[in-house]
């Protein structure tokens, strides 16, 4: 364990961040819980993407498909072959780890620069829709109905909202971590190194090809395993949904939004972005459809203008401010002391 993980772990307000949202459930109406849910899902996504996308600075757009896999994979491996979901969802994520390393091979094979790279995996990812909607093993364009959520743990049921809420929040933690476990790592030197300056990177000793299969890989799996637990929630594998390459490009906003390459920045994006879209989309949708992704383009214009590097960075700085503008304890106690 390196010690910015061991930091985090020990830090009082991760745990009272964690302990404040699982207490949710108790206080919150079902259509409030919907959407901590879903913040919860991105919050997951954008940081299983930041690995990738931030850290290591190679813009994937295929991230639909990892979605896709945990989603439509798992559910007719559960459905069509009787597998368990919980071995089901495990399946899922290996294939998707797969296809991950498949991708950042074909990215050091081929030397595609930044626009090339977020091309290609854009073509994944509308291949792999592609795929699923005409293929009757995953459901096709009609999609897979799981079984109700009794509870029974064992069959990946959770109960509910309330149960559905405490799996994501695990997952979404387990997520931030990775990325707060990965920055304090070599790897994640590694990665750094490579977004900066890939050349120079390699001409130091960093192995690209290791780098990057690791970092497509660990983002892969996680975001199969969010898929996974989202489709269990929606009981219903919707293509056009959990395939869909517009998911992709909702999870690179909230984290370019929040912070790209931090580890809480992309979880910060989330956390704002989506209860506001929720809401706008509940309280205005029928008078004006599209406003939240107007008001997103407004947010994105904004801070982009007040820090090109997203809200967190923004969010720092301001704190700092005010630390120095707060009298010393000394001037406290003797106001007529000389300094």
């Amino acid at each position: 364990m390196n010690d910015s993980l061991r930091r985090t772990l020990l830090s009082p307000f991760f745990w009272l961040a964690f302990l404040a949202i699982a207490a949710l459930p108790f206080v919150l109406q079902s259509y409030y819980l919907h959407i901590v849910i879903l913040a919860l899902i991105y919050v997951a996504l954008a940081s299983a993407w930041n690995i990738v996308g931030g850290i290591a600075g190679q813009i994937s757009l295929a991230h639909s498909l990892f979605v896709g896999m945990g989603a439509m994979v798992a559910s007719a491996l559960f459905l069509k072959l009787g597998i368990n979901l919980w071995l089901a969802a495990l399946i899922a994520a290996a294939l998707s780890a797969l296809m991950g390393a498949i991708i950042a091979f074909l990215d050091w094979r081929f030397r595609l620069g930044h626009l090339s790279f977020a091309l290609v995996t854009l073509a994944f990812a509308e291949m792999g829709e592609i795929v699923v909607v005409g293929w009757d093993f995953l459901g096709g364009a009609s999609g897979l109905f799981l079984p109700r959520d009794t509870g029974q743990f064992l069959q990946f049921q959770f109960g509910g909202g309330e149960g559905v809420l405490w799996a994501m929040l695990v997952l979404a933690a387990a997520c931030i971590l990775v990325n707060v476990a990965i920055l304090g790592s070599p790897l994640g030197y590694y990665l750094r190194s490579i977004r900066d300056n890939e050349q120079a990177a390699q001409a130091i000793g960093v192995r690209l090809l290791r780098n990057k299969m690791l970092a497509m890989m660990i983002s892969a799996v996680l975001t199969s395993l969010v898929g996974t637990v989202y489709v269990r929630y929606l009981t219903f594998a919707d293509p056009y949904l959990l395939v869909s390459p517009v998911i992709t490009i909702e999870i690179v906003l909230f984290a370019t939004v929040g912070g790209l390459g931090r580890a809480g920045g992309p979880a910060l994006g989330a956390l704002l972005l989506v209860p506001l879209g929720e809401v706008l989309r509940g309280k205005l949708g029928g008078v004006l459809p599209g406003l939240h992704y107007f008001i997103y383009g407004l947010i994105v214009i904004l801070v982009i203008r007040l820090s090109p590097a997203g809200l967190l960075p923004l969010l720092e700085r301001a704190i700092a401010r005010l630390r120095r503008k707060q009298p010393s304890p000394q001037i406290i106690a003797n106001p007529t002391a000389r300094p």
